[in-house]
């Protein structure tokens, strides 16, 4: 019996030494991928919609742009806690988003109320800086938002533009690109969109093309 009992500690004892030293499963690291088109056409959304007041709807009838569909999200409240406002992400975890040089990203962004809207995007890169961005749309209207040099800013650096459209914070490595979020600022009731309970927005056409020929300044 104790021949017995020395072998079963014995063979617990290996067991437990295999056990230990089992390497732990690697790390998975996402893929790079050159920006995709996001026009909110696939079956199994890659994108994500989430918060705690919102409504949203695949439209076919109001601000497509690009193939038959957009998103439309309708706030149905406005979160007076940052951390709780509603949100769109577009980049899936498993990804990090590369833009070429001599591309800009573009989005098309309608508003189908009345009243002029306000709509943010933060652009988060593999380094952790994450650059605030944010547009005015007027009423009943479908603007395409272009993110050029200027939005992306220097990386690591943070500056900021206060006008209608703007943005704030470090700039982003746009080859490099792990979160791309659309908001509203819904805490700040009196500064931006003031009155406005139930704001509404469609995305479509989020993608990268062309930058534009650089302006070129005559000789005098």
């Amino acid at each position: 019996m104790k021949k017995f009992m020395t072998m079963a500690i014995t063979a617990m004892m290996a067991f437990t030494t295999v056990m230990a030293t089992e390497p732990a499963p690697a790390p998975v690291v996402p893929a790079v991928v050159n920006f995709p088109l996001v026009s909110f056409e696939e079956e199994v959304p890659t994108w994500t919609v989430a918060g705690g007041s919102f409504t949203q709807e695949l439209t076919t009838t109001e601000g497509v742009v690009n193939g038959t569909k957009a998103l439309k999200v309708a706030l149905t409240a406005r979160s007076t806690d940052w951390n709780q406002r509603n949100n769109v992400s577009i980049i899936p975890p498993s990804q990090i988003w590369s833009i070429p040089a001599g591309k800009v990203m573009v989005a098309s962004v309608t508003n189908p109320l009345d009243v002029p809207i306000q709509l943010r995007c933060n652009i988060k890169d593999t380094a952790n800086n994450t650059r605030m961005t944010f547009w005015s749309i007027p009423a009943k209207t479908t603007r395409e938002l272009v993110w050029d040099a200027e939005e992306f800013g220097t990386i690591g650096v943070a500056n900021g533009k206060w006008q209608e459209d703007g943005f704030a914070q470090k700039g982003v490595d746009p080859t490099a690109i792990s979160a791309i979020t659309f908001y509203m600022a819904e805490p700040e009731l009196e500064k931006v969109m003031p009155g406005l309970a139930a704001p509404v927005y469609i995305l479509d056409n989020i993608t990268i093309k062309d930058a534009p020929p650089a302006s070129v300044v005559p000789a005098k």
